[in-house]
């Protein structure tokens, strides 16, 4: 969260100028290798791949004369898969959450000006409203 950009024009305290943190190398792939695989075009590739690889190997035998042998293969491969996504998930869903806290430290940096630039107002129509009842 950097402070440069808008200042206010009457009083000069600074306006909400978030910035998103930049993210590392290792984030960037990891968010994007999370976007490929989080969709449903993955999801029916994979199954498509595991329909037609059984149907391979069970009709034609080409690599494995036994189904429960192709079965347990697939269960490994989709296991490995699923362990390599876990944490590739988990580094995405952490630099959301450090990009979610630091939008909310600035909508409360933010709202504490707008509270103070209110108590401002407040004070200096206290101040006006004083001066018109001691004119009277």
């Amino acid at each position: 969260m950097h402070d440069h950009g808008f200042e206010c024009p009457e009083c000069g305290h600074m306006l909400s100028a978030y910035e998103e943190p930049a993210a590392t190398t290792a984030e960037r792939a990891a968010a994007r290798v999370a976007d490929r695989v989080a969709t449903w075009w993955f999801s029916a590739t994979v199954v498509c791949f595991l329909v037609v690889w059984t149907v391979v190997n069970m009709v034609w035998q080409p690599f494995e004369p036994y189904p429960v042998v192709v079965l347990s293969v697939i269960s490994a491969v989709l296991a490995s898969i699923a362990a390599l996504q876990g944490p590739l998930i988990l580094v995405t869903q952490r630099r959301a959450a450090e990009r979610d806290r630091a939008r909310d430290r600035e909508a409360l940096r933010v709202a504490m000006n707008a509270e103070a630039d209110i108590h401002r107002l407040q004070t200096r129509l206290d101040e006006l409203t004083g001066l018109l009842r001691d004119a009277r």
